[in-house]
């Protein structure tokens, strides 16, 4: 069984025990037309809020070089937030291990919610009034996570798991 396949149940395990319910991107959210694949790794709800996340397993390290590159189906917001951070790590101010996950929260997470309806649609139970972002990595980047946060100008947000048992920590922030 891959990283992958072991990191994404203890996901979905991690918003249950917290009360949320769980849709898994590949599972339950069903792609529309040919970006059928530019969609969340999953969807959380809780009451009137409503979580499109992300997840990073082990295997996919914030200093990747494909996380900088501009892929077809980014948006022009994307594109720039890549170009960007890269402009930045290739100046020496921010640290890759950081800037890859402001890709995340600045540009990928951003993108998905803007793709609501048009390359995928909410689970007909999903209330789309309070629409935040989630970000779930191993607990081993959590600190590069706040860090990235803070740069991003999200100072508040709310944390599920801290690498209890389990090994990971999701970040759940207003976009």
């Amino acid at each position: 069984m891959s990283v992958k396949n072991e990191f994404y149940p203890k996901v979905k395990e991690a918003f249950i025990a917290a009360g949320y319910e769980y849709f898994d991107g590949d599972e339950d959210i069903k792609g529309k037309t040919r970006q059928h694949r530019r969609k969340p790794d999953y969807i959380a709800v809780k009451g009137h809020q409503v979580i499109i996340g992300e997840i990073k397993s082990p295997n996919e390290p914030p200093t990747s070089g494909s996380w900088r590159q501009k892929q077809p189906n980014d948006s022009a917001e994307f594109a720039k937030v890549r170009q960007d951070i890269h402009d930045l790590e290739r100046a020496g101010m921010i640290d890759p291990n950081v800037g890859g996950h402001g890709i995340i929260i600045r540009g990928q997470i951003p993108d998905y919610v803007s793709k609501i309806g048009k390359t995928y649609d909410l689970p007909a139970s999903v209330p789309d009034s309070n629409i935040k972002g989630g970000y779930t990595v191993p607990s081993g980047q959590a600190q590069n996570v706040k860090v990235a946060l803070s740069d991003c100008g999200k100072i508040k947000y709310q944390v599920i798991g801290n690498g209890n048992g389990n090994g990971l920590v999701t970040y759940i922030f207003e976009l």
